[in-house]
């Protein structure tokens, strides 16, 4: 899943979201399903020593907790342009933390997970946006934590989440998806290591497939609800469906 945003609504929507992520959680644990969140899942998320964690989210991230003991895993957790600022209360609740992309071994297939807003390594042709870089700059987060309290640190990247969400919004800057899903198709169609990408960011559900190579868009959890899917050595677009508790294909939208 991708770009759930908690926090970025209103305290009614935010409190219905993580409701139906605990629900979903319940699904994942019963069928044996692993998560894999790929960034964004915070609309602002900034740890500060000694695990002083924004006040958001607790009833989730317990679930969590409890679904990594319960099944002796941990959720990979690759972190977006919001939700980058960690320092190791996610790993110190089972989460797996990966702040450039993860590459899965699935069966015969390997999967590229990341968020989408750019990498680090120049050789993958993704750069990130100069902001960007200059927000995930270790002496930046440093000097952040150093000149602002919790709250006011908190208060701060609570602004700062909602301006970049407004100005990133994909009808204000078209290009965005047109310019990322390019990036995708061309990197799994010439780098040998991989046969799938999955990717998040720009919010647009997105699932193309050619000679046995694969490149998802997850969409936006957090207004849409939907995920990708992959079951059986097949991926697939799918809602979670609170009434019924189900991964439903219907009602996606979907680029091709």
């Amino acid at each position: 899943m991708s770009d759930v945003h908690l926090a970025a609504w209103s305290a009614e929507k935010n409190r219905v979201l993580e409701n139906d992520l605990i629900r979903l959680i319940d699904y994942c644990e019963e069928y044996e399903l692993e998560i894999v969140i790929l960034g964004d899942f915070f609309d602002f998320w900034m740890e500060y020593p000694g695990n002083r964690v924004p006040p958001l989210g607790q009833n989730i991230l317990q679930r969590f907790h409890d679904f990594h003991k319960q099944t002796d895993s941990h959720t990979l957790f690759v972190t977006g342009n919001h939700d980058n600022w960690t320092n190791g209360y996610l790993r110190s609740i089972g989460f797996d933390v990966e702040h450039e992309y993860r590459i899965i071994e699935e069966s015969t297939v390997s999967i590229m997970v990341l968020h989408g807003d750019g990498l680090k390594d120049p050789e993958m042709e993704l750069p990130r946006p100069a902001m960007h870089r200059f927000l995930r700059n270790s002496y930046f987060t440093t000097l952040y934590r150093k000149m602002l309290p919790p709250r006011f640190g908190w208060m701060g990247m609570q602004l700062y989440s909602g301006f970049s969400r407004k100005s990133g919004n994909r009808k204000k800057n078209p290009n965005t998806h047109v310019i990322l899903d390019a990036w995708a198709r061309n990197r799994v169609l010439t780098d040998d290591r991989i046969q799938a990408i999955v990717y998040g960011h720009h919010h647009q559900p997105l699932l193309w497939e050619q000679n046995g190579l694969t490149c998802m868009n997850c969409g936006c959890f957090g207004t849409d609800y939907t995920l990708g899917l992959y079951a059986n050595k097949t991926f697939e677009l799918v809602t979670w469906d609170v009434d019924s508790k189900t991964l439903a294909t219907r009602s996606i939208n979907a680029d091709t």
